[in-house]
This record gives structure tokens, C-alpha cells and sequence, in this order.
């Protein structure tokens, strides 16, 4: 894209943000889930080791991150909203999944009493989180290259010249 002068716009690479932004963004998460007690109460109920529901926890939320980046792509990009946005997004999370689905699956309950109360916590500061980071890690995917990148120097007969590539015009020094 970047050949032909056109540098990556607000829609996109938003699923590669949402990634990277969530899997920095699972890490205290992770770090409540460990804290409430969360993590082994999830362990139990799955009849895991407690280093596999982390590593789950940590994929899928990077899965999750990838989607908020597709259904928000433009609204998440908002300095000031996006914290709201992943709030909303983290207790969506929290719903379908470990309330939902995996009391579904396993006919009971996740966790009870404090690691319930982790479970959600972790869910929303994940989703605080990855609102607060989403802007900040789409700009650098969507950075346009700095002027000192996009400037040839020429070395010409009376000196040296500046060729901008994009408008194809040269600047004296």
C-alpha cells in the first residue's frame, strides 16, 4: 500500500491492535485472577492445571481482543470513550463466557464467593485496559512513515538535495 502513496487509514489493521492491545492487557487481568484465587477455582471446576487456565485465559483473550477491534474498529480509536467501550466490551466477556458458557458446559458454577468477584474484576480491569491501550497500539500500526524516512538524499553536482517520494518534488537544504 505504502508503494503507491497511500498509508493505512482509521479502519484499518483494527483486528491486529485489538491483539496486540489485549494481550498486553490480559496481564492484569491475569494478576487479579491469580490474586482473588480466581485462577485455581477455574482449574478446579475445569480439572486443569492452573498454568493451562492461565495460558487459555491468555489466548483467549488475545481471540477477544482481535474481535473488539472488528465490531469497534473506528469507535474504539477515541482516547477519551475508548476506556468505556472496553469496559463494556470486558463485561460482555465476562457474561458469554465464564457466567454463560463454561457454567453451560460443566454444570456448575465457575467460581463462588471471591474468586467470583475476581473473575469479574479481572474481566473489567482487562477491558479498561485494552480500551485505554487500543488507541495508542492502532496509531503505531497506522503511523505513516516520518518525513526523514520519506526524504531521499541525492547527491548532486552543486550539493546535496532532498526528493520527497510522495509528491516527487525536491526541496533545497
Amino acid at each position: 500500500m505504502r508503494a503507491h502513496g497511500n498509508t493505512p487509514g482509521p479502519t484499518q489493521r483494527p483486528r491486529s491492535a485489538g491483539a496486540i492491545s489485549s494481550a498486553l492487557a490480559s496481564v492484569p487481568g491475569a494478576l487479579v485472577l491469580w490474586i482473588s484465587g480466581a485462577l485455581s477455582s477455574l482449574s478446579n471446576v475445569l480439572a486443569t492445571k492452573v498454568w493451562l487456565v492461565l495460558l487459555l485465559y491468555l489466548i483467549s483473550m488475545s481471540v477477544m481482543g482481535a474481535v473488539y477491534g472488528r465490531i469497534f474498529s473506528r469507535a474504539a480509536n477515541d482516547r477519551r470513550g475508548g476506556w468505556l467501550f472496553g469496559m463494556s466490551y470486558g463485561f460482555l466477556i465476562w457474561m458469554l463466557g465464564p457466567i454463560t458458557a463454561l457454567q453451560v458446559i460443566t454444570q456448575q458454577p465457575a467460581a463462588t464467593g471471591i474468586p467470583a468477584m475476581g473473575l469479574l474484576g479481572a474481566h473489567l480491569i482487562f477491558g479498561v485496559t485494552l480500551g485505554l491501550l487500543f488507541p495508542f497500539i492502532h496509531r503505531l500500526l497506522q503511523r505513516r512513515l516520518g518525513d526523514s524516512e520519506r526524504e531521499l538524499d541525492v547527491q548532486g553536482r552543486y550539493g546535496t538535495k532532498k526528493i520527497d517520494f510522495v509528491a516527487g518534488q525536491s526541496k533545497q537544504p
